[in-house]
């Protein structure tokens, strides 16, 4: 079980690892507020670079003063206001050089760089095989000397490269420090399972706990994704692992709400803006809240799943609102893994709900499809276009969920779905609703005719039903090319701010 929450952990690592490089770009301007030597730091923390401040860093505007006398004398302006501005000019964007010191190279070269990682790679696959060759062989204080010493070894190494000197030594020093990290779970595995005898549980909380101290020690709020990504992912792991110790079998439920309220907590230090690289941040924490909403369901069935449900909804409530995230990444972030829960969780409650109440599963499914539908027709979220496609599957779908309980119900709740979203594909801007209609009609038809004329007979009946209407869909869909082309292209421009083009 806790080898497979450290799985997921690991992707979203990866994940995040990915965003923060696509994100990021280096930085060559800082916010100022009085001390250009506080800048100087912060830029340097943002690029690795040391930077030089310019004399002239936080000095006023030429004149400033005289004209603010002259302001002032002539009654446009208060003293207070004067002097709100002098103070406003003083702390204004502060702009640094980003120089490196005479004698350094702008920039290690890249195929040295590679040399590098393909040595430190040669170097770990040969120990790991000599290890793997003798571990039966050494003994347990053996095996500890070995790892803890190669641990320290790596981390000392580390910190004797220059990260400001150039990117590509900062990035060296960050796998450096990611090998002694691994070195150290090493050694705490070996420590709790072989010297000190605890169970599996326990040692994963003590490795993992090891691991998220000792990155977090070398991360200290800086520039430093892979430390980062490993101190809160291996914080994510000892959670989990905490709450399996504390609860008896099955402790997937509590595992699940220990993991989901970190990440919650994550979510909510990245919307605030509490850690360097708050992209990582947010990723882990947001996978977190639907990684613990899977332990929930496994946990607890019913209302498991209910809460892994309403999870998913809040991180798309979050991202579809407009104006309530501080940047469009953080709805990017939110919307993708929200999207992937909400994914997730409706199997989960469709096939509970489903065999307990199908008629009402199957109807509260068809609202939350109507809603979906009326706030993309509305524009009221930030994907509009997302949300129809999104409400006519939803509603689409909703009939068939009902079969289970009462087959005819589901047949009549179908077809007369099916030609609501046709009759609404018509208005104007709503043209997309047709294509969900039509599919529903060809759907629920045939599958009214396999139900309601059983025997033999029926086959051919179907095909002939089937057929006409495909073909009625076809004939529907090329009258309607040309409004398809015109409002898609429509949304799409006005999504954009680019001007649209009409068409016929």
């Amino acid at each position: 079980m806790l080898l497979g929450l450290g799985i997921p952990i690991l992707v979203i690592a990866v994940i995040a690892l990915v965003v923060w490089l696509v994100r990021s770009r280096g930085a060559t301007t800082v916010r100022g507020a009085a001390q250009p030597e506080e800048h100087a730091i912060e830029a340097e923390q943002a690029i690795g670079h040391p930077v030089r401040v310019p004399a002239t860093v936080g000095a006023r505007e030429p004149h400033l003063e005289e004209e603010l006398e002259r302001w002032t004398g002539a009654g446009l302006i208060t003293p207070v206001e004067s002097q709100a501005i002098v103070v406003f000019e003083e702390g204004r964007w502060v702009k640094v050089s980003l120089e490196l010191p005479a004698g350094h190279a702008r920039k290690v070269p890249a195929a040295a760089e590679a040399m590098g990682y393909l040595g430190g790679a040669l170097v770990v696959i040969g120990m790991t095989l000599t290890a793997t060759r003798f571990w039966a062989e050494f003994s347990v204080p053996t095996r500890l000397g070995l790892t803890g010493v190669v641990a320290a070894a790596l981390m000392v190494a580390g910190g004797l490269i220059h990260e400001a000197s150039d990117p590509a030594l900062a990035r060296f020093r960050w796998f450096t420090w990611l090998g002694s990290s691994a070195m150290t779970g090493v050694f705490f595995g070996v420590l709790g399972m072989q010297q000190i005898d605890l169970s599996p549980k326990a040692t994963t909380l003590l490795t993992a706990t090891a691991i998220s101290l000792q990155s977090g020690l070398l991360w200290w709020w800086k520039q430093r994704p892979i430390q980062q990504v490993v101190s809160l992912g291996a914080l994510l792991v000892a959670d989990g692992a905490l709450a399996a110790v504390l609860f008896a079998e099955p402790a997937q439920g509590p595992l699940g709400i220990a993991v989901w309220i970190v990440g919650a907590v994550l979510v909510v230090a990245a919307l605030r803006r509490l850690t360097p690289n708050f992209e990582l941040t947010e990723v882990i924490g947001a996978a977190a809240t639907v990684l613990g909403g899977v332990f929930i369901v496994n946990g607890w069935e019913g209302g498991g799943a209910l809460f892994f449900a309403a999870s998913a909804v809040v991180l798309l409530v979050l991202a579809e609102t407009p104006g309530l995230l501080p940047s469009r990444t953080d709805g990017w972030i939110l919307g993708l893994v929200g999207l992937v829960g909400a994914l997730e969780a409706a199997p989960a409650n469709l096939s509970y709900y489903a065999n307990q109440a199908a008629i009402v599963t199957g109807i509260v499914t068809w609202l939350i499809g109507a809603l979906l539908l009326y706030l993309g027709i509305r524009g009221i979220v930030v994907t509009p276009r997302l949300a129809e496609a999104a409400g006519g599957v939803v509603l689409v779908a909703a009939a068939a969920i009902t079969a289970n309980q009462s087959e005819a119900f589901a047949l009549a709740c179908g077809v007369a779905t099916s030609v609501l979203l046709v009759a609404l594909g018509t208005r104007p801007g709503l043209v997309l609703m047709s294509a969900f209609g039509s599919v529903g009609l060809l759907i629920y038809a045939t599958w009214s005719v396999n139900y309601f004329f059983p025997g033999q007979a029926r086959a051919p009946l179907v095909m002939t039903v089937a057929g006409l209407l495909v073909i009625a869909v076809a004939v529907w869909m090329a009258r309607l090319r040309g409004r398809f082309a015109v409002e898609l292209r429509r949304r799409r421009s006005a999504a954009t701010g680019a001007p649209g083009k009409g068409g016929s």
